[in-house]
Formats: C-alpha cells, sequence, structure tokens
C-alpha cells in the first residue's frame, strides 16, 4: 500500500500495438511490459526489440518519463546499449508474485522496473510514502523505530527504490503496479499512463544458454592466505590462472568519496576502462566455474556487465537492499550484486554442504519476510515452535550498514561483516581461495578466515594495508576484530554531514524536537530560531549544539509522529487476522500432538 501526497491520479490506458507500430508525442507516462527473459537467448529478435524501444523512447516528448517492465538480465543488456538522449534515473527492483526457484542455486524473487527519462534533470514525480509492514507474531511493525517514533510519519516511511509492499506476475496484468505508477507520476504535465504490453508479440523462445568454454584444469595458488599492498592490476597479474575460488569486489564507485589513496572522481571514461582491466584480470585468476561477484550501484553495474558478459557467463543479480544516506524523495537502497561465472556454474556450494557451521548457518538462512528482530518476539516465536527463518533468495533486506562510529574503523565505506558472511558462505567451503582487490579495512580478509577460508586481500593505501594487518593480529590473538570500540570515532566519513562534537546532553535530543513541534503548533508554522528563543523553555544554546542543522531540530514539527502498534481507522489497536491465523495454526498443530 502507498500514500501519495496530492496526486493528480494518471488515467491508464492500454494500447494494444506493438512499439514499431505506434509514435508516442504527447504529454504522457509510457509504460511498456515485456516478458520476463531467463537468459538473452530467449529474446527472438533483440537486436529488433533493441531498436524498437530505442526508437519509441527517442520520439517521445521532451518531458517524458518512461517505465519498463523487464527481467534483470535484458534490463541490463539493454540499458548497456541505450541512446545518449535517454537517462537512466532509477533502477527499482519489484518482488515477483511467484518466485523462480532452482534447484542447486537462489531463488530469483525479483523483477525489474527501469525508470527512464528524456530530460537530464531529477526525475519529476510525487512524494510518496509506503505504509508500515507487521510482524504475522507480535503484530508490531516490522522495524523497530526505538526511539525515533517522533520523527516517522504516521502512514509509513518515504519510498524506495526497492518495493517489496508489492509483487508483480509476469503473467498477469500488474495492475497494481500501474496503480502506484499512476500516483508516483501524477504531475500537473502528465495526462494518461499509456501501457503497452509487449508480452505477445516478444514471447520467450526455448533457445537455451551457451556457457563458455574454459579448460577445466585449476592452478595451485598458495598454501597461505595473503595480505598483498600495491596496485590491484599489478598485483593480480602475480597470481596464476584458474587458481581463487571466489572472486570479490566492491570498487570505488568513483562518486566523490574520500578514499585515502584513491581519485574517486576521475573521468568516467577513464573510470570504466580502469574497471574493465581489473574485472578481466578476476576473470582470468578465477577458477572454472566458480563466481565472481562485484558490488556496486545498479548504473554503474549496467556498464560492468557488458564488459563482463563478453567474457564470462551472467549467472545472478542479486539486491541489496541497504539503505543509506536519504538523498531524494525516493530513497536509494538498491545496492546490486553482479555475479558471473567462469562458464557453466558449479552448484551453489551453499546448498551442496551436508553441514553447516554456526556461522555459516546464521549468514545464509533470514528471518522470513516482515518478521521482526524484537527479543521478546524472537523469544515468543521459539517458545510457540513458529517457523520463521528460510534459506536466502537473491533479495536480501536483512544486512544493515554500519551506522555507529563505535563499529567502525577509519576507512569511508566498510561493507557490514554478515554481508561478507554470507557471500563467502554460499560461494565457498572452508579452505577455498577468497580474493577481494579492493580489501580497503579488510572486511571480506578478517570474514574469511573466521569461516575458515584462506584468502588474498589487495589494496592500494599502506595505511589502510596496515589496519588490515593490525586487524588480522587481533583476530590471532582471539579478539573480534567487528567488536565495539570506544576509543574515540574514525578520521574518515562516508557522508558530507559534518559530525557533532562528543559531549553532554542536559536534555534528550527527543524532547528538544518535540518541543519545537509543540511550538511548531502553537504558532502555525515552524519556528525560526528566533521564535524559539523566545517561546522555548529551553536555552537555544542546546537547539544550536546538540544537531547538525535545523533541519534536524524541527524534523518532528515536519511529520506526525508514529506507533509500532497496528491501528484500525478508529486509531485503536487490534489484532490482525495473519496473527490469529498463526496462532490458529499452532493450536491446531498441538492438539493434533496431544491427540
Amino acid at each position: 500500500m502507498h500514500q501519495s501526497e496530492n496526486p493528480i491520479t494518471l488515467k491508464a490506458k492500454k494500447i494494444s500495438k506493438s512499439l514499431s507500430e505506434v509514435k508516442a508525442t504527447s504529454d504522457n507516462v509510457e509504460f511498456i511490459i515485456l516478458p520476463y527473459y531467463n537468459s538473452l537467448e530467449a529474446i527472438p529478435k533483440k537486436e529488433k526489440l533493441f531498436f524498437d524501444l530505442n526508437n519509441f523512447i527517442s520520439q517521445t516528448d521532451k518531458n517524458a518519463t518512461i517505465a519498463i517492465l523487464a527481467s534483470p538480465i535484458l534490463a541490463n543488456d539493454f540499458c548497456a546499449q541505450l541512446k545518449h538522449d535517454i537517462h537512466l534515473k532509477l533502477w527499482i527492483t519489484v518482488k515477483l508474485e511467484k518466485p523462480i526457484e532452482h534447484k542447486n542455486y537462489l531463488t530469483e524473487q525479483h523483477g525489474t522496473l527501469l525508470i527512464l527519462t528524456r530530460y537530464k534533470k531529477s526525475l519529476q514525480h510525487t512524494k510518496t510514502r509506503i505504509a508500515y509492514t507487521y510482524c504475522p507474531c507480535c503484530d508490531k511493525t516490522a522495524k523497530d523505530y526505538g526511539g525515533k517514533k517522533h520523527l516517522y510519519h504516521e502512514f509509513g516511511t518515504l519510498m524506495s527504490d526497492v518495493w517489496r509492499d508489492i509483487t508483480v506476475d509476469f503473467e498477469n496484468y500488474p495492475s497494481e503496479l500501474i496503480n502506484r505508477l499512476c500516483d508516483l507520476f501524477g504531475l500537473p504535465q502528465y495526462k494518461h499512463l499509456n501501457v503497452y504490453d509487449q508480452r505477445e508479440f516478444y514471447k520467450p523462445t526455448n533457445k537455451k544458454h551457451s556457457f563458455i568454454q574454459f579448460s577445466q584444469t585449476e592452478n595451485y595458488y598458495s598454501a597461505k592466505s595473503k595480505l598483498l599492498n600495491g596496485d590491484c592490476i599489478e598485483q593480480l597479474k602475480t597470481i596464476p590462472d584458474h587458481s581463487i575460488d571466489f572472486c570479490f569486489a566492491d570498487p570505488p564507485y568513483n562518486l566523490n568519496k574520500k578514499y585515502e589513496s584513491w581519485d574517486d572522481e576521475i573521468d568516467i571514461k577513464k573510470y570504466f576502462e580502469w574497471c574493465d582491466q581489473w574485472l578481466s584480470e578476476l576473470a582470468r585468476v578465477l577458477k572454472p566455474g566458480r563466481t565472481l561477484a562485484v558490488l556496486n550501484i545498479p548504473q554503474w553495474c549496467v556498464r560492468h556487465f557488458k564488459h563482463l558478459n563478453t567474457i564470462l557467463d551472467y549467472q545472478d543479480w542479486i539486491v541489496w537492499e541497504g539503505l543509506s544516506m536519504p538523498v531524494r524523495m525516493i530513497m536509494p537502497s538498491h545496492y546490486s550484486v553482479l555475479c558471473f561465472s567462469k562458464g557453466k556454474p558449479k552448484n551453489l556450494p551453499a546448498i551442496e554442504r551436508e553441514t553447516n557451521s554456526i556461522l555459516e548457518n546464521k549468514a545464509i538462512e533470514t528471518y522470513k519476510e516482515n518478521f521482526c528482530i524484537r527479543p521478546n518476539c524472537i523469544s515468543k516465536r521459539k517458545r510457540l515452535k513458529i517457523k520463521d527463518n528460510e534459506f536466502v533468495s537473491n533479495v536480501w533486506y536483512d544486512i544493515h550498514r554500519l551506522k555507529h562510529n563505535s563499529r567502525r574503523v577509519d576507512h569511508p565505506c566498510q561493507l557490514p561483516p554478515m554481508f561478507m558472511y554470507r557471500l563467502i558462505s554460499l560461494f565457498t567451503n572452508e579452505g577455498e581461495f577468497v580474493l577481494d582487490p579492493f580489501n580497503g579495512a579488510g572486511t571480506t580478509t578478517l570474514t574469511a578466515q573466521q569461516l575458515n577460508r584462506k584468502y588474498v586481500g589487495i589494496e592500494l593505501s599502506e595505511y589502510y594495508h596496515d589496519i588490515t594487518t593490525q586487524r588480522h593480529k587481533e583476530l590471532n590473538s582471539g579478539l573480534d576484530p567487528f567488536r565495539k570500540i570506544n576509543d574515540g570515532k574514525p578520521k574518515a566519513k562516508n557522508s558530507r554531514v559534518e559530525r557533532l562534537k562528543k559531549q553532554k546532553y542536559e536534555v534528550s535530543k527527543k524532547v528538544l524536537q518535540l518541543e519545537i513541534k509543540t511550538i511548531s503548533i502553537q504558532i502555525g508554522h515552524i519556528p525560526t530560531k528566533d521564535e524559539v528563543t523566545q517561546y522555548s523553555k529551553f536555552p537555544i544554546e542546546y537547539f544550536e549544539n546538540y544537531f547538525i542543522s535545523w533541519g534536524e531540530v524541527t524534523a518532528a514539527a515536519r511529520t506526525t509522529g508514529m506507533t509500532e502498534n497496528r491501528v484500525n481507522g478508529n486509531g485503536t489497536y487490534h489484532i490482525a487476522e495473519q496473527q490469529l491465523r498463526l496462532f490458529e495454526e499452532q493450536r491446531i498443530k498441538y492438539k493434533k500432538i496431544a491427540v
């Protein structure tokens, strides 16, 4: 369920023609539905389809917005061939109504909704919120909002680019998705949402993917793990062909992050030429049948796909819902793990293993969607023997970014350990080699060691290399390298927001924010500093010193506040049908056992 602010809801209009037969010139939003292709070979007349898509989009109005529903592999290949006057604004993940299960690999659980425009400026859309979801056991919100409930809206949170609250069935008409697009783009400049269902015109073929043939010879690399300090391409050239079991890369994103020895704002053409070089080296050292995984933003993964698809075989597009700083009204949550195999992929090690370690089990299993992680609810589910966990799919919604400085070392972009535990547990077995060419502060190599894998960590910066070396020494001595540290904050930052100095709070920030909300109600608008000085019972210095910005000071006054308990139309708490059904199932189960 969603809620858009003041939308001029568009009328959906079906157009039963192929793209080559129509010309879109009016002020509308164009929505194209394509089949879910499992491989590029399954696309009939791919060149013609891509020509028709590019040609159709190029003929739309200069203010047009175009949405395309497709499978991830088609979206990758098409976006790599977009015309220069077409701009990819969003790659939205939409949950599949009918997940595609594989015996020896991850279940495919998502389709792709591309949002393209003819204009260069920021995407124009309504402010849209997604309703809260609730735990089927305790019936509280799936997320625990703790002491920040006063900062959230009563209906839900701002929309992100990962849509798990609705589903799409590629065999049926996507009414739910269309309704959302009609509200999301319900702006004065648009009249209709034109729907072009192309599934009858481009039905998938039965042609299977032909894997690239590689020598099946595996070469020996080393008996010991290694931390290498130097340029990744030069260091990779010292590693034999076909000698590494799993390669993972989280490269500098070229988004102006402050890395210690890296210019993260180099010319984009040079950036991707450089990426192609180290990707080719990773492909060379990878063993036959094994996986190379690259983490990046979707727009950059499209370019990685273009190169990798010429030297390896596409395997998967794993979606990590890793919400970062809210920099726009559609929050960036979608981070892609682009997976390619060297020839036909071997069965997923995590599925083939007969037994897993405790850490492996924790990594490859996840709580089922919407089950919360409140300790009392987890205990209750265990007591009632409710099965709340399952093997992970290719949508990861349960791993959260490191947000507290006490968990960070001096590096701007640190992945959460659980992210690497999961990748390494899925794609390798104990004793196998894991390689990371951008090892940074050592998350990959440290988690590999904890999982009893061998590792190769390459890092350009001597400073980060030394940090990693020291952390491995701590691990060898029995210390947890990811423990909470209270000896000061790291120098490196992963955002431009200034940090506050460490200080004692005479009054909690929540109390101050609610004070601003009270003043706002009294005077009928968001107060200025002068008005806070005049009306507040607290010194203005509290507001100036305890917060990053005036926007943070007034945050509670600009929203409604929320409750974690489900409410009905009258604002009263009630037990959801899903929760009652859950308990009834358990009651029947126990009754049968008793008999």
